[in-house]
């Protein structure tokens, strides 16, 4: 019976804590900083689960929002009704140490490719409360589970007001990254028929070779049914036959360029396909680069299809994080608005 019913995520939580710690040059300190953190889909995970974010500084009365599941246009807004307040407490000054913040009451999770905004603030009199940084670089951390990304700082003492402290001026500042540790855990996928892509090559190879064992009358497996090589293959954790975030990485870059490399063809087919037709009474006219239409004696029609769509696939190709440049000087200079 088990074997009819696997389950399709692991049900613990890795038993090493994945800490995420940021550089720390300590280039300012005020009120707030919000910075939007995303989970990667490079590892077969189901979520992540943060549990607690760690800052420094004069802290005291402290709160921590996350964004709401909602979608906005793809942004984090700064208004307070997309956010939810999930920690509320009064901390010491801890200007050398980091102070963690236990979030495990209500724990910030994610699921591969979602991006939440993380929001720290504190109503402490004064620009001491929070130590920050300038933006250094795309990305202010980044390992095979998340990706933290540069943010902004918040010199307001009232959590997303709109005034700063001295009264008039911009209460944000763009360009800003997080100082401070973020521990977290990943609930993995496991393996499944339909998650079978999903796995590296490696993992991949082991359930083909299960399967190709089991069809051999002389081997053992083959009084094994199939549901049997499915449970064994669903017990079996993702790295057990050890691929890595980099390999699994690289395996998708080239299933993209592959990807890329057959739309390509196929638009070359339906050009030369346009371009043959017009030899039967139609001409070709040129488009605006990525469009041909061929103009025939009975009517206009498109040698892409009957709605017009473009014939060549103009879907960028985003790469991970690695393929980007860490350190882009001519990116966008630095805010240099006036915050200690």
């Amino acid at each position: 019976m088990a074997a009819l019913n696997r389950a399709t995520k692991a049900n613990y939580v890795i038993h090493d804590h994945v800490e995420a710690e940021t550089s720390d040059r300590e280039d300012h300190t005020f009120c707030g900083i919000m910075f939007p953190v995303k989970c990667k889909d490079v590892l077969p995970i189901d979520h992540v689960v943060i549990n607690s974010v760690s800052v420094r500084g004069a802290l005291g009365p402290l709160t921590v929002w996350v964004s709401k599941d909602e979608n906005i246009n793809g942004e984090i807004s700064m208004c307070k009704k997309h956010w939810k307040k999930i920690y509320q407490k009064t901390h010491g000054r801890s200007f050398r140490a980091y102070k963690e913040l236990d979030l495990s009451a209500e724990p910030i999770v994610l699921k591969p490719g979602q991006v939440k905004g993380i929001y720290i603030h504190s109503t402490l009199r004064g620009d001491e409360a929070i130590v920050y940084d300038n933006k250094d670089k795309q990305k202010t951390h980044d390992d095979s589970f998340l990706t933290i990304l540069p943010g902004r700082a918040h010199v307001s003492e009232t959590p997303f007001g709109s005034r700063p402290i001295w009264g008039w001026g911009h209460a944000w500042r763009d360009n800003r990254e997080f100082v401070g540790q973020i521990k977290y855990g990943a609930i993995y996928r496991l393996w499944n028929p339909t998650e079978h892509l999903c796995f590296g090559t490696k993992f991949r190879s082991l359930a083909k070779n299960l399967f190709l064992l089991q069809r051999r009358i002389e081997s053992p497996f083959s009084t094994l049914p199939d549901d049997c090589i499915f449970y064994i293959l669903n017990m079996c954790r993702w790295d057990w036959m050890n691929d890595t975030a980099g390999d699994m990485k690289e395996c998708q870059r080239e299933l993209r360029r592959a990807r890329r490399r057959r739309l390509e063809r196929e638009a070359d087919d339906v050009l030369m396909e346009g371009v043959d037709g017009s030899a039967d009474g139609g001409h070709v006219v040129g488009g605006d680069g990525d469009e041909l239409w061929v103009h025939n004696h009975e009517g206009n029609g498109n040698a892409g299809g009957d709605d017009g769509d473009d014939l060549v696939d103009t879907e960028s190709d985003e790469e991970d994080g690695d393929m980007e440049q860490d350190d882009d000087d001519d990116d966008e200079d630095d805010d240099d608005d006036s915050d200690d």
